[in-house]
């Protein structure tokens, strides 16, 4: 059993940060704010994440987006985008994305509606 914080496996290759900085709250994960993202939406917003600024907004156009993602179909990043959006994750506007600060808590998940 591990009593202390484990050491990196390659202390000569430890990260810093060099120029730009981005991060994963870890809240993300550790209070389900991932729950039932797809794995492209995941993929979205981490990639969102690594090109954004201080600020959390970045401006990649969708072609760029379409090929970092490797996206055949526009309406699968519409998708994504609109997705994140509604879960208040992120902002967009004419181009501009913005990462949002993650709100409180994770969505309320509701059960499917049957009617």
């Amino acid at each position: 059993m591990l009593n202390k914080r484990p050491q990196p496996l390659k202390p000569d290759r430890i990260r810093f940060i060099n120029g730009s900085f981005s991060w994963i709250d870890h809240r993300f994960l550790r209070q389900g704010f991932d729950q039932g993202l797809t794995r492209l939406e995941k993929l979205f917003y981490f990639v969102l994440i690594a090109v954004s600024n201080q600020d959390g907004v970045s401006f990649y156009s969708d072609e760029r987006l379409w090929e970092v993602l490797d996206i055949r179909h526009g309406h699968e990043l519409t998708g994504a985008r609109n997705e994140l959006a509604a879960r208040d994750l992120i902002a967009f506007k004419e181009g501009i994305y913005q990462v949002l600060g993650l709100p409180a808590g994770p969505p309320q998940h509701r059960p499917p509606d049957d009617g």
